[in-house]
């Protein structure tokens, strides 16, 4: 008799207990984000969608060295290289990405191609926006990767 009374006891206080966070945290004011309308607020580290670098000039940063596919686990950057012209120089090496696609359907964001490459040419965004309702969509091309040129002002 004495162990049902214990147990009654027992779980009694555990109700309270429970009762107790409950009515402790009901009356708190809510953190909630209006994400459509407000944009979050990420931490400086934060690794999002990748950013393609111009330079001062304009001229695209990546050379088409490969060591950023090369770094990734994933198996999900894609690059193809072409030889820059007199008439037309795209980067300041003497190559440059014809084609640089990114598939985020397999990309795990780890950041080895951020580590591995000599010219800065990649780097982390802070967009968080990348659920698209198809899989095709996933799969970032050079045009949607690269910094917009000439870059925004600020706004004081």
């Amino acid at each position: 008799m004495a162990s049902v009374i214990g147990e009654v006891g027992e779980a009694f206080a555990a109700l309270v207990k429970g009762f107790g966070v409950t009515l402790r945290t009901m009356f708190r004011k809510t953190t909630t984000e209006r994400f459509p309308e407000v944009a979050p607020t990420v931490q400086p580290r934060y690794r999002g969608i990748h950013v393609l670098q111009r330079d001062e000039n304009g001229l695209e940063k990546c050379v088409a060295c490969f060591l950023c596919s090369a770094a990734c686990p994933a198996n999900c950057i894609f690059i193809e290289a072409a030889e820059n012209t007199e008439a037309q120089r795209i980067s300041a090496g003497e190559r440059y990405a014809k084609t640089y696609n990114i598939d985020y359907s397999r990309c795990i964001f780890c950041g080895y191609c951020v580590e591995a490459c000599p010219t800065d040419a990649i780097t982390h965004g802070h967009s968080i926006e990348l659920a698209p309702y198809d899989i095709n969509a996933m799969i970032y091309r050079k045009d949607q990767l690269l910094e917009i040129w000439p870059p925004r002002n600020p706004r004081p």
